[in-house]
């Protein structure tokens, strides 16, 4: 029951919502800094997920029957409702994630970006493509994009608009309809993304919003979507991964990383500490793509911490226990695994070098740390820590930076750090990441033109980019006569006859011959 609060009642649909008083289950949002009460949802019942699905798989053919042109209308209609609205968006990411207004801006931006790059480039993207096949020149033959029909977006808290409106509008795009359940941490600016699809006049089937826990997402995948988009855990990735196998539903798993900076003896210490500490700490770390290792050659080490340290020092500061530069942690859940990943790290030898603690009892800002003096089997260089906490490791070469790198489970992004940019490509290509960024680190993942995923646990599959829009849909080959061959000539058709076969062995020579010799042989009488 609720406690008097308004419920958002969306669980079907977006534009036909109502406002309810009693609910067998809500969510209520809080503010992680004040804990004050922003909203409540109704959470999902399972009838109400089947008839979801039953409206979208009736709207998705219709949907798909208008036409890329016609579509595209409806997204610029979004891009220009979510330009209207970018105050409340703005201001409920503040609210309901903690996050810093500049950081909740940048994340406007790369989402405004996104949904413009479709509605600039999905024509070219989706465009047929035409393929020369040398063995049947007398046909032409086409690989048109064909939607999957019903897609499935489950999307995380840590960046609830971007990771939410990006493959949304993707999937939309390419003439899908939509299911979308937003994170639990993130009901209001699913309302929020909800509503703007509403001003934007999108038809009632198209997209539907549920929210719920894990238990709802579960009932989600029964319900069979033709594609699953799912954007956070490894340990949920793997549970998705295994229903999605027993329906043979195909996914695209972005699951975080441990991503490490490499910082050669050569780079500029100043500027590597300054993009290392901002990417290591922007969103208070709640970043998959946030720097958590950094391998730095032995020679500048010390260097490197102590212009971090600086940079931690000089950006960083804690009026009234709020540090001025730093998001909260969203979570409590988040809090624990950071508060707990550092004292055992320190409990067992690490340094701190700055931070490694509270702005304050009870406060849910975790101080930007650097810590030293870690060990590989320590729990803080093995999983992921999702907080404002950077490791610094020194390392006697860029062998043993890349070595070091690569053993770990996750394979998201890396960065490497030096005045000697050739160098920088040929390392790069011996990184098992997904992103390599050179002198940068953090910028790429909110680029709308690049393809954006991982390897090994950080998942597979790309969003973002061309390859975002076409992993939307599946190819299919068509094919059809330029002219007809006489009967006789139909090398492949029955009868079977010793002329055809003949032909295919006189084929084979003039292909495939190893010398010029043979080739020319094939074609003399």
């Amino acid at each position: 029951m609720t406690d008097g609060t308004p419920v958002t009642d969306s669980r079907v649909n977006g534009r036909q919502r109502g406002q309810i008083r009693v609910s067998p289950q809500v969510i209520t949002a809080r503010s992680p800094v004040t804990g004050a009460v922003l909203g409540q949802v109704a959470v999902a019942t399972r009838l109400q997920v089947q008839d979801a699905m039953a409206e979208a798989r009736l709207g998705r053919m219709a949907w798909d029957g208008i036409g890329l042109a016609r579509r595209l209308s409806f997204i610029r209609a979004l891009r220009d409702a979510l330009y209207r609205q970018q105050d409340r968006i703005i201001g409920t990411l503040v609210a309901e994630q903690g996050k810093l207004q500049q950081e909740a801006l940048l994340e406007y931006l790369a989402t405004m970006e996104m949904v413009d790059f479709y509605v600039r480039q999905a024509e070219r993207i989706l465009a047929p493509q035409e393929v020369s096949v040398r063995l049947l020149p007398h046909r032409r033959h086409f690989v048109i994009r064909r939607p999957y029909g019903v897609v499935l977006v489950i999307s995380p808290w840590n960046y609830p608009l971007y990771l939410s409106v990006g493959p949304i509008v993707a999937a939309l795009t390419a003439g899908n309809s939509v299911l979308f359940k937003p994170s639990e941490y993130a009901t209001q600016i699913g309302e929020a993304i909800a509503g703007v699809v509403a001003e934007a006049e999108f038809p009632d089937e198209v997209f539907h919003i549920l929210h719920g826990y894990g238990e709802v997402g579960a009932m989600m995948i029964e319900a069979h979507p033709d594609h699953i988009c799912f954007t956070g855990s490894v340990s949920t990735g793997k549970q998705i991964a295994r229903a999605a196998a027993e329906k043979l539903i195909p996914v695209t798993l972005e699951l975080g990383g441990k991503d490490a900076a490499i910082v050669l003896h050569d780079a500029d210490i100043e500027r590597a500490a300054a993009g290392i500490v901002w990417s290591g700490i922007f969103n208070a770390g709640q970043t998959c793509a946030s720097v958590e290792r950094v391998y730095a050659d032995r020679r500048i080490a010390d260097r490197l911490i102590t212009a971090m340290k600086h940079v931690v020092e000089q950006y960083v500061q804690p009026p009234d226990g709020a540090p001025a530069s730093l998001a909260a942690l969203t979570t409590p859940a988040q809090r624990k695994v950071v508060e707990s990943q550092v004292q055992e790290a320190v409990a067992a030898g690490a340094e701190v070098v700055t931070g490694g603690r509270w702005a304050a009892d009870g406060s849910p800002f975790f101080m930007p740390t650097i810590l030293t003096n870690v060990t590989p089997e320590m729990r803080i260089c093995q999983e992921e820590t999702f907080g404002p906490v950077i490791l610094v490791v020194p390392v006697k070469d860029a062998a043993e930076a890349v070595r070091l790198s690569n053993a770990s489970t996750f394979g998201l992004t890396a960065s490497i750090w030096t005045e000697d940019r050739d160098y920088g490509l040929w390392l790069a290509e011996r990184l098992q990441t997904g992103t390599v960024s050179i002198n940068e680190h953090l910028l790429v993942s909110g680029v709308a033109e690049m393809p954006w995923g991982g390897v090994k646990e950080s998942g597979y599959g790309r969003t973002q980019g061309a390859e975002g829009l076409l992993g939307m849909t599946y190819s299919q080959v068509v094919t059809v006569d330029r002219f007809r061959l006489p009967r006789a000539l139909e090398l492949f058709w029955y009868p079977y006859t010793p002329f055809k076969r003949a032909l295919i062995r006189r084929g084979i020579h003039a292909l495939y011959g190893p010398t010029w010799r043979d080739r020319l042989r094939a074609l003399l009488p």
